[in-house]
């Protein structure tokens, strides 16, 4: 038998063929599958209800996003029911889309519909992306798998939230798009009808115009001033520039003179539009205790900046010196902090001893440290690893490190580790980032870091870097 089909008909199979692929593996239809720690049950089910992977972290226009993982089959008697067969992966919406020169500064196809918990894919600017929603059969254990083409017209470099929801349970992770063509304005709309779909190919004509490529997105963050008096207010502006920003903006203060957490306040900024701006103010503490050098950290999925300011008043430290040399002239130091700055090697040993001050023993009691990687685009590839003298890894990249990832979470900035039988809070800006920082501090208040012995290892190559470490002495009591 022969079926006759239109070229417009084949094009449209095409199209959605390379938007997804199905893995279709039909199993027990009830899913009966028995308790997960029953020894008569035959498949290796996750702890979490949804786990999964992809196959890149970063994908250009024609690959294909490789997604597979597994579920925690739902038991069912009733065999009408298909959503404890099925699981639900979707794009939502975009965070960001890179603004190229053939860019209409729209993310994706306009829309008058609103975010739909319901239908992510149905977002507002974003419903070209619903074409790639896709419905996974999983198998009796639970496992699934697709492939998503990255094709034009739907994908611009950015970033993009992938969605798979499996009953209640729900997870979410960026996919990165960024084709080195597509940055240079060289996909058009009618790319699929050329040779090539690149611009610019013209097999070597005189003709030829060679493009550059626009500039990657970037976080501008400034301060009205870099010197401010205890009690003024700092005005703080940003803008997210050569994007369309879509996300939140997670803006924090932090003092070399403030309590051991050095939080002092955050403020989280939703943006939404093209190369947004976004302010924000904050009231320095009055007297003496305002005293110190500031960080602003404006931090988002495409990067994370840092603007310092200082605080300073001669004649407050003046009045403070000597009110504390003539009212408490026997008054004990509580605090000391030693700095170690600017160091180039990639080996360091950091080394904490006591320290005696007006026959006062003060106590190590938070390790900070901070590394700058002067070269962009190198972030990625230049790293931090703490370990210990019995040769724990508390923080690095390798899978036997207690924190690989950003401690940052809803509610909490730090994980708690344990480190030779005693537990401490552990902040870490994660990997990919300029200035990868972290603090060690015992998890229990008014005790000192009795690990006495650390390693900090600078995993890199040739790049420039500079690394800065400085720990906190304090008077128990």
């Amino acid at each position: 038998m022969y079926v006759k089909i239109s070229i417009i008909s084949l094009f449209a199979l095409l199209l959605v063929g390379g938007v997804s692929t199905q893995s279709m593996v039909f199993g027990d239809p009830a899913f009966n599958v028995p308790d997960k720690y029953s020894p008569e049950s035959e498949c290796s089910l996750p702890d979490e209800a949804i786990t999964f992977s992809l196959d890149k972290d970063v994908y250009q226009l024609g690959d294909e996003i490789k997604i597979s993982g597994q579920v925690i089959p739902a038991q069912s008697t009733n065999l009408a029911d298909q959503s404890k067969h099925n699981v639900y992966v979707t794009f939502p919406y975009a965070k960001s889309i890179f603004i190229t020169p053939s860019d209409d500064r729209t993310a994706n196809a306009q829309s008058s519909s609103t975010y739909d918990s319901d239908n992510a894919s149905s977002m507002e600017q974003t419903t070209s992306l619903s074409i790639l929603d896709t419905t996974l059969r999983i198998d009796e254990c639970g496992n699934f798998e697709t492939s998503v083409k990255v094709i034009p017209l739907v994908f611009k470099n950015g970033f993009y939230v992938l969605n798979i929801k499996y009953q209640h349970a729900e997870v979410q992770t960026n996919v990165f798009v960024l084709d080195e063509e597509m940055q240079k304005g060289c996909f058009k709309a009618n790319s699929f009808l050329s040779e090539s779909g690149r611009c610019g190919d013209y097999k070597g004509d005189d003709s030829d115009v060679e493009l550059s490529a626009a500039p990657m997105p970037e976080i501008i963050l400034t301060s009205d001033k870099d010197e401010y008096l205890p009690g003024e207010k700092v005005k703080i502006s940003g803008q997210i520039k050569n994007a369309i920003f879509n996300d939140t903006v997670e803006l924090a203060i932090e003092s070399s003179t403030a309590s051991d957490n050095n939080q002092l306040n955050t403020e989280s900024v939703a943006l939404r539009g093209t190369e947004p701006i976004f302010t924000w103010k904050y009231e320095i503490p009055s007297g003496a205790s305002g005293i110190g050098t500031y960080s602003i950290i404006a931090n988002t999925h495409l990067d994370s900046v840092t603007k310092t300011f200082t605080v300073n008043d001669e004649s407050i430290v003046t009045e403070f010196a000597a009110q504390k040399t003539t009212e408490s002239p026997t008054l004990p130091v509580k605090k000391i902090i030693e700095k170690h700055n600017r160091i180039t090697v990639s080996q360091v040993q950091i080394s904490l001893d006591e320290k005696v001050s007006d026959e006062q023993t003060l106590l190590p009691r938070v390790i900070q440290g901070s590394l700058f990687t002067a070269a962009r685009g190198d972030e990625s590839s230049v790293n931090i690893q703490i370990t210990t003298s019995a040769g724990d890894c508390v923080i690095g990249q390798d899978s036997g490190c207690a924190v690989n990832d950003s401690t940052r979470k809803p509610g909490s900035i730090y994980d708690e580790v344990q480190i030779d039988g005693k537990n401490y809070n552990v902040r870490y800006s994660g990997t990919d980032v300029r200035l990868e920082k972290f603090t060690i501090i015992p998890a229990e208040s008014n005790t000192q870091i009795d690990m006495k012995n650390w390693s900090v290892s600078i995993l890199k190559d040739d790049q420039p870097t500079k690394f800065y470490y400085k720990v906190s002495y304090v008077l128990l009591e």
